[in-house]
């Protein structure tokens, strides 16, 4: 894995700006070297980690060449430069290349993956408790269906979830039950366990084994495998057969298992811890997701474990104890039962040594998923062990991050036809199907994902195990910081300071200093004043820290290969200057805390002109320029993203020099000018490369025919294609005058004093609406039959006259995710409220209890609730 994120990082660098300015050769070198890697077969860690320390020292020489590259002395000492770079890459590709063929040599013979796989009957004996109701849901589909499964090709029913959930459990208690052994006899039945690897000719055998009785008979044995396949379905369509197959690992598996075992009239019940390999099955009648113990029953199954037979707890000491683990492993039986069997037969000094550690250890449960995965996917999750305590991981973010760690590449997306984004959604989406992450989807798109409970835990583990992270927690002191050999660090700000050697901190690639929500908090004034000493940092990412007087600590703009700066969520009172000094910066991230009372960012109205090589910016939601003077914003002219741009702060003419821009979002308050402007903008890139663009326009109440004009004109062109509008407008124009390019609406205090319903339904492309704070001043709503045919996400906030909503059939077929808050006149059901079985997440908040009682009894009688549904 290692070795892949080092192979993936020197490719980078063979296409940097920097490389192309060394020469031809200084490529040549490195994409040599890149192949030698790619090519090394070595489990040896000493190896691996001394192939990362020339890779780094590579980087260090190009960019050490680029930062001479901009002195005003280098004209004179450009050949000089160029060649130092040259011979320092030279050589240590050189080094590089000899221990991958070194490595070579040292083999006899090149290590070849046994594609020999094994199948076995699962042995039963696992203590149960807690899965009736599951049983019982599953037992019900299959008796129905197997009466009626004779008479198609085959039906499946799948469970999924993750590690040590029960699944292979639940599978056993199914395939044990007596009704189920009436249905099918005990010689259609067919228990097996899959192990890592899968071959297909041997799963034939087992199963023609098990129909047998006895050991395959010699026949069959070098029997080709179209003639083994044709005995066994043979013998499956002699009758109805329940087929179980127990880790089912990828979708691959599944298609090969489908193509010799699907014979006409099977049931097969599969488990697999990947939800896209049971989403993938189209055959599936059913599809479950194994649920985790209640408290209850968490407890229930630990006191079998430890004291079986129903034995007296020793003492109420271990029994405190005990409940404070067992809530750890959050209804994870897995996790439990090895808890379990590390403490049972200890005395009470055993248990607290156990608890300790407990967190960590019972988190191992989940390695089985990890290993799973390819080694790219590995690095993909141990990554996101940056964000352990976040409950929001942007993708937007992570993209600049594994870029600049060389985990993706633009060039690979260009390529592809993918933007960076696209290609990080695509990894997130992987690793959330395979249950490793949960991620918040806004129409189909992933919005933020987050790692989740014991999964979090192992992923820490194996980073910090790995050497890929380490983490340091101030909230407890600390003599020394054992950074190993790691080059990413995550420190979180408690109540003690600490101290880092400047040789250790020079190692240090990228750091991330976060304040904890919970827990005291003293300024690590030691720690901040050595920042400087990170010589080596691509990335510094600040989180929720509040800066004393809202100063920045010294030092950070002499961070000269410094690419990634964030200050997300932090308080900072002004932005020196002296930051324009960071000329390798690719992403800035301004985003800091919003007060209230008007003290906001102070940003020097042209720091941003030396800052050539800026490609993302990230402004704040509001900050302050002083002397009246504007944002410049000319000199940026690599910049491609460019977040909470505001006409009153921003000088607005400089868009029209962003050549690069793709990515938009901007905001214009009052001014009709201002926003013919920008709309302009966009109307003149919309086909030359401005990907994504969102307008928001505030405070604009449209009781002059100047205002009122811009608004239509707006919906006219349906450029940007996402807008918000905030002011007074009376009517909607007819949907024959509204564009239908329009994919994401929001109408706040408009009161339009007719439903909107019946113009915006018509809009074929729209997938998010939100209609807020007296959108619409009627007091009933209508969605006709087949209107809103691509609506995913609906928003009814503050609608102060909503009282009776009525929907008819096959309106709003799409959606999926339906808020609606404070619409206190709203206390009946809809009227057709058919739609609300196929929603994925529904909200109420602050909404008469006599609604949300309506809402959840309907729920409950149907027995089926969307799986998220709160009430707030």
């Amino acid at each position: 894995m290692e070795k892949l994120a080092a192979a993936m990082k020197l490719e980078q660098l063979a296409l940097a700006k920097e490389t192309q300015l060394i020469g031809s050769k200084a490529y040549e070198e490195i994409m040599e070297t890149v192949h030698c890697i790619k090519n090394l077969e070595t489990t040896d860690r000493e190896q691996v980690n001394e192939i990362e320390e020339h890779v780094y020292r590579v980087e260090n020489a190009i960019q050490t060449y680029g930062v001479r590259s901009r002195s005003n002395l280098f004209l004179n000492r450009h050949g000089a430069a160029q060649n130092k770079a040259m011979t320092d890459i030279t050589s240590l590709c050189r080094v590089m290349k000899e221990i991958a063929i070194l490595q070579k040599s040292n083999n006899n013979q090149q290590l070849i993956r046994q594609n020999n796989k094994f199948v076995y009957n699962h042995e039963d004996g696992a203590v149960v408790v807690g899965m009736e109701d599951e049983k019982e849901e599953i037992i019900q589909v299959l008796l129905h269906n197997s009466q009626v499964s004779s008479e198609v090709y085959f039906q499946a029913v799948p469970i999924w979830g993750r590690s040590g959930m029960g699944k292979a459990t639940l599978a056993n208690e199914i395939y044990n039950d007596t009704r189920i052994v009436k249905e099918f006899g005990h010689h259609h039945r067919v228990n097996i366990r899959l192990s890592e690897n899968i071959n297909a000719h041997d799963a034939l055998q087992h199963v023609f084994e098990l129909f047998e009785g006895s050991r395959i008979d010699d026949k069959y044995v070098d029997m080709s495998p179209t003639r083994l396949e044709n005995c066994v379905r043979q013998h499956l369509e002699m009758s109805r057969t329940l087929i179980v197959l127990q880790g089912v690992g990828s979708i691959d598996d599944w298609r090969m298992l489908r193509s010799v075992l699907g014979a006409k009239g099977c049931i097969i019940l599969i488990t697999t811890r990947a939800r896209q390999v049971a989403e993938s099955i189209t055959q599936a009648i059913h599809i479950h997701e194994k649920r985790p113990l209640t408290e209850e029953n968490s407890w229930k199954l630990f006191k079998e474990m430890v004291w079986p037979g129903g034995a007296e707890i020793q003492s109420a000491i271990l029994e405190r104890m005990g409940r404070v683990m067992v809530k750890l492993c959050e209804g994870i039986p897995g996790a439990i039962i090895a808890l379990a069997k590390q403490l049972a037969g200890k005395n009470a000094s055993e248990w607290e040594t156990v608890q300790k550690n407990a967190r960590r250890g019972v988190s191992q449960i989940m390695a089985p998923s990890y290993a799973e995965l390819l080694d790219d996917q590995k690095l993909y999750f141990l990554y996101l062990g940056h964000f352990r305590e976040d409950s929001q991981i942007e993708p937007e973010k992570l993209s600049h991050l594994w870029e600049i760690e060389g985990l993706i590449s633009s060039s690979k997306g260009h390529e592809s036809g993918m933007t960076l984004l696209d290609i990080t959604q695509e990894r997130l989406k992987v690793l959330a199907q395979k249950g490793m992450i949960d991620v918040r989807r806004i129409i189909d798109v992933i919005k933020s994902c987050h790692l989740v409970g014991l999964m979090g835990d192992m992923c820490l583990s194996k980073a910090e195990e790995t050497d890929f992270l380490k983490v340091m927690d101030l909230s407890n002191q600390l003599a020394s910081f054992p950074f190993g050999r790691t080059r990413r660090v995550v420190i979180y700000l408690g109540k003690y300071d600490a101290e880092v050697k400047p040789e250790l901190a020079s190692n240090i690639w990228s750091l991330r200093i976060i304040r904890s929500v919970v827990g005291e908090f003293a300024w690590p004034s030691t720690l901040m004043s050595n920042i400087k000493e990170f010589k080596s940092l691509r990335i510094l990412d600040f989180a929720r820290v509040d800066f004393p007087r809202g100063e920045l600590p010294k030092g950070i703009s002499d961070l000269q290969f410094l690419r990634y700066l964030s200050f997300e969520g932090c308080f900072l009172a002004k932005l020196h200057s002296s930051i324009s000094n960071l000329s390798y910066l690719q992403v800035l991230d301004l985003r800091t805390q919003y007060k209230e009372n008007g003290n906001n960012t102070i940003i020097p109205y042209n720091v941003f002109q030396k800052m050539t090589r800026l490609q993302h910016l990230y402004l704040p939601l509001v900050f302050q320029l002083q002397n009246g003077k504007k944002l410049r914003l000319d000199g940026l002219a690599e910049l491609q993203t460019l977040k909470n741009f505001n006409s009153k702060l921003c000088e607005i003419r400089h868009l029209f020099k962003l050549k690069k821009l793709r990515n938009l979002e901007a905001k214009v308050e009052v001014c009709v000018e201002d926003l013919n402007i920008i709309t302009d903008f966009m109307k003149s890139r919309s086909d030359k490369g401005l990907r994504r663009c969102s307008l928001e326009v505030k405070n604009f109440d449209c009781y002059s025919d100047t205002k009122h004009s811009a608004f239509r004109e707006i919906l006219k062109s349906g450029v940007p294609p996402i807008v918000s509008f905030e002011g007074y407008i009376k009517t909607l124009p007819p949907y024959f005058d509204i564009s239908q390019n329009f994919t994401e609406i929001v109408l706040l205090s408009t009161q339009l004093e007719e439903d909107p319903m019946p113009t915006l339904e018509k809009l074929n492309n729209l997938r998010l609406l939100v209609l807020e704070d007296d959108a619409f001043k009627v007091n009933q709503m209508v969605c006709s039959a087949s209107g809103f045919q691509e609506l995913k996400h609906l928003e009814l906030s503050r609608l102060f006259s909503f009282e009776k909503w009525r929907v008819e059939i096959s309106a709003m077929p799409r959606l999926s995710h339906l808020k609606i808050e404070y619409c206190n006149e709203l206390v009946t059901l809809p009227d057709g409220s058919e739609f609300l079985d196929s929603l994925q997440e529904f909200k109420m908040i602050k909404m008469p209890e006599s609604f949300t009682q309506m809402v959840t009894e309907r729920y409950d009688h149907n027995h089926k609730r969307p799986p998220s549904f709160i009430i707030l």
